[in-house]
């Protein structure tokens, strides 16, 4: 394998040592650069699994937070211990492995322009289904976002056409330009980093700060894409903890980078009190709360999932890749699955509808079939 450049690795740790060992061992030993894990814990158990992992690997340094910095600091304090023109940043839950990344490292040194790329990211280690290039996070698509709650029909077939367009990305061969990336599995060129001032505004906790990050890129002259050719899973889970957390990342971005749309908003809630409520069954028929993966065919008739998503306007939807066999969901899909309020778009030949479903706890009574 020919490695045409040092990269250095960034992973940073809280309560998930198990996930940092696991994905480090899928990327296997790293002669190309070193590996920093940053702790943010404060967990004696947690340090000691990361010590002895890092024991076994002479690349791998953990630096001890002393606190619960956040991810944008934890990778600001990372990216000063390392010298490394490239730059991959990695989630505990995500997996990319030394070909891919390769991959994508090869795009970034054919194109000098580009300052940061990330490859085709599936939601689970079967690769039946993909996550969609993130959002825009501008004012256009805030507004967009409140406009969608009134027009019911015209956002489900946007939602339609972005599932559509999901699927012709990640089957293509070539890199496709965008505008911005997450920073679950993100390489980075520390020389477009440093231009555009530094990787993270210390201001963000968690959220908002690779879309800070991308705009600031963009806005110093360089591209972003997605390398559809590399491939990597991130275990993306729905938890209602982060919408909080979320909020106010999302306050901190627009106050940086779009503060005139701010003060006219009226802090942005005066917007989103113009939003009307979406909700099963007004939006789609409802089938119900649902237990397992057999109880979600019985109430689809076997259709294919095409995409489904914990929001109801399908904001972001998680697509089945276009050449993928798969029809409802599996054990192992569904297991995923956090419980809660789903939409999902059902295809049955050329017919497509979209449905809501609740996928209940494991400790809920197993509930009785809904009829279709």
């Amino acid at each position: 394998m020919h490695w045409p450049a040092r990269v250095d690795i960034v992973v940073v740790n809280y309560h998930s040592a198990d996930d940092v060992c696991t994905g480090l061992e899928a990327l296997g030993t790293w002669p190309h650069g070193a590996i920093w894990v940053v702790d943010n814990s404060g967990d004696a158990s947690e340090a000691q699994a990361l010590r002895a992992m890092a024991s076994r690997r002479a690349e791998c340094t953990v630096i001890d937070a002393g606190a619960n910095l956040g991810f944008a600091r934890a990778c600001n304090l990372a990216l000063s211990r390392s010298s490394a023109e490239y730059v991959l940043l990695l989630n505990p839950d995500a997996r990319i492995t030394q070909a891919h990344l390769e991959v994508m490292l090869q795009t970034m040194v054919r194109s000098p322009r580009l300052a940061a790329v990330s490859p085709a990211t599936y939601w689970n280690a079967e690769m039946s289904f993909v996550l969609p290039r993130p959002s825009a996070q501008t004012p256009l698509a805030h507004l967009g976002h409140v406009a969608a709650t009134w027009w019911p029909r015209a956002t489900r077939m946007l939602a339609e056409h972005g599932v559509r367009r999901t699927q012709k990305e990640m089957a293509g061969g070539t890199a496709v330009p965008v505008d911005f990336l997450a920073g679950a599995v993100l390489l980075l060129r520390r020389s477009a980093v440093e231009a555009a001032g530094g990787l993270f505004d210390p201001g963000y906790f968690m959220f908002f700060e690779d879309a800070d990050l991308s705009l600031r890129l963009r806005r110093a002259g360089y591209a972003l894409a997605l390398v559809p050719a590399a491939q990597a899973m991130h275990h993306y889970r729905h938890k209602p903890f982060k919408a909080a957390l979320m909020a106010q990342s999302q306050m901190h971005y627009f106050s940086l980078r779009h503060r005139w749309y701010l003060r006219l908003s009226g802090g942005l809630r005066g917007v989103e009190r113009c939003a009307r409520p979406v909700a099963a069954p007004a939006w789609y028929p409802t089938l119900g709360t649902l237990a397992s993966a057999q109880a979600f065919a019985a109430a689809t008739g076997g259709a294919r999932v095409e995409a489904f998503s914990p929001s109801p306007l399908m904001m972001p939807a998680i697509a089945r890749p276009s050449h993928h066999a798969g029809h409802g969901f599996t054990p192992e899909e569904w297991a995923l699955l956090e419980p809660g309020a789903y939409v999902a778009w059902l295809t049955e030949g050329r017919r497509g509808r979209w449905v809501h479903f609740v996928r209940s706890s494991p400790e809920e009574p197993l509930p009785t079939p809904p009829t279709r």
